[in-house]
């Protein structure tokens, strides 16, 4: 893939700050992996963190907050940090995600198979990755219209790279997916469907150096399927891979960094091959529910659909609000905006709505009940919705549930989203359980399931919390 001329390259002073703070980065890393283990402990979402990994971020937030006063940063330890005033996004516009150790099991145990990362954002998107492994002393490093590189040893001079063109980093290879050298990550976690779709057409072999071997001709694509990852793991990725020039997108083929936490890495000639046999994987097979980190942009993004939903069915919709998962800060989700308008005659709104619903993207669906909480007496005919959902665009992908304004369901959604909100203490632990619910339930609809009793439950609980309060919708 050849860099845009839409967009302007990235300064080479910038590239060349980026690397050389990720290699200092890594030999802070480097040294503690060869000292005394480290110990560790569980964070809310139940991934290990160690001192080397709260240690290295820090230091990676002090040297960009000195150099780049007014940059957002988000860190895989630290979450997000706006720039010296302003919203999330920093007065700048532009933001920093660092990984300091990516593979913080591997690093405690003693395997030299982590890496330390460094993406850079600005108004045009992902500009700047950096992929540090320092215990084999490489460092793959990609700049917005600069190219990507292979830089080696432990303190690598990216100038001189520019100038000589050593190390440049160009996907090549094969153009028949079968037999494919296909690097499998995570494999234990994958759906059987997908497994056995891919094994019979390609070579499945362990990962190795992941994108990097793609980009080097060592492999001819890259798979991670099973637990999401999350976006720190992410954003160096798409630059690398692009300035590289192979392709990079989730297992559905959306851009990576909007999917579900999958990830497709390939030489750019085989990527639609390798989607067909996804898709017919999917279709075969059951679907998996699929979480993702919470990401900051939800909120705004949301904001934004239910203000063009609202305008697209007036009068009808009385209010359109962003509800479920992706409403609530800092929960994991699935990668679908839940959405709910509230009526006041459902059968008549539901005629209204087809048209431009369509016109959107949006298919309805036949699924015109919601699941009654356990202990009430109310009657199924009282939990009536009608739904529409969109996947694939245009736009993000959307389960819009129109309820009667004053119903039982509809009410629920709201108070779920706002008991949420005013305790941020439980998102973790309840986020906790849907990623441990994803990957021990086979597809979406035993996910839903067996976590209904589970939302049941949290109802419970909110609705004393909103008899208190004095909650309204």
């Amino acid at each position: 893939m050849i860099h845009s001329t839409g967009t302007p390259p990235v300064s080479e002073e910038l590239f060349a700050f980026a690397v050389r703070l990720a290699a200092r980065a890594g030999r802070m890393c480097a040294e503690a992996f060869h000292g005394e283990r480290p110990s560790s402990e569980r964070k809310p979402d139940g991934t290990e963190v160690t001192a080397v990994d709260l240690a290295v971020e820090e230091f990676v937030r002090k040297e960009l907050a000195a150099a780049f006063p007014a940059d957002a940063v988000l860190g895989e330890e630290a979450g997000p940090r706006a720039g010296t005033s302003g919203p999330r996004a920093g007065t700048s516009g532009r933001r920093w995600v660092v990984d300091p150790v990516n593979g913080t099991r591997q690093f405690g145990d003693r395997m030299p198979a982590f890496s330390t990362d460094l993406a850079f954002e600005d108004e045009h998107g992902p500009a700047i990755g950096v992929v540090n492994l320092p215990m084999s002393r490489q460092l793959v490093a990609a700049g917005r219209g600069l190219g990507c590189w292979l830089l080696l040893g432990t303190d690598p001079d990216p100038l001189e790279a520019l100038r000589s063109g050593r190390g440049r980093l160009r996907a090549d290879g094969r153009t028949e997916l079968t037999g494919a050298r296909t690097q499998a990550h995570n494999i234990a976690g994958w759906p059987e469907s997908l497994l056995t779709a891919l094994h019979r057409r390609v070579w499945l072999v362990p990962t190795g150096g992941g994108a990097l071997d793609v980009l080097a001709g060592r492999a001819d694509a890259l798979v991670i399927a099973g637990p999401a990852l999350g976006y720190e793991d992410l954003a160096p990725l798409p630059v690398i891979v692009a300035e590289g020039g192979g392709r990079i997108t989730d297992l559905t083929g959306a851009p990576v960094l909007e999917g579900d936490g999958s990830v497709l890495v390939t030489n750019g000639r085989l990527h639609d091959a390798f989607l067909d046999v996804v898709a017919e994987a999917v279709q075969k097979g059951s679907t998996r529910a699929v979480l993702v980190d919470a990401h900051p942009g939800w909120a705004a993004e949301g904001a934004a659909l239910s203000a063009e939903l609202q305008a697209a069915l007036a009068p009808e919709a009385r209010r359109v609000e962003h509800i479920g998962s992706t409403s609530v800060p800092g929960m994991a989700a699935k990668p679908v905006f839940d959405l709910q308008v509230s009526v006041a005659d459902l059968a008549a709104a539901s005629d209204a709505f087809d048209a431009p619903l369509a016109a959107r993207g949006f298919v309805r669906s036949r699924h015109e009940t919601d699941h009654v909480p356990a202990g009430r007496d109310d009657g199924q005919d009282r939990w009536v919705k009608r739904l529409w959902t969109r996947r694939g665009g245009p736009g993000p992908d959307v389960n819009l549930h129109v309820r009667c304004a004053g119903s039982p369901n509809e009410r629920l959604a709201l108070l779920f989203r706002d008991w949420f909100r005013a305790h941020p203490e439980a998102v973790p632990a309840y986020a906790r359980f849907k990623r441990e619910l994803a990957h021990r339930t086979a597809d979406s609809g035993s996910y839903a399931e067996v976590k209904d009793p589970v939302v049941d439950l949290v109802a419970e609980v909110a609705e004393g919390w909103a008899k208190e309060t004095g909650w309204r919708p």
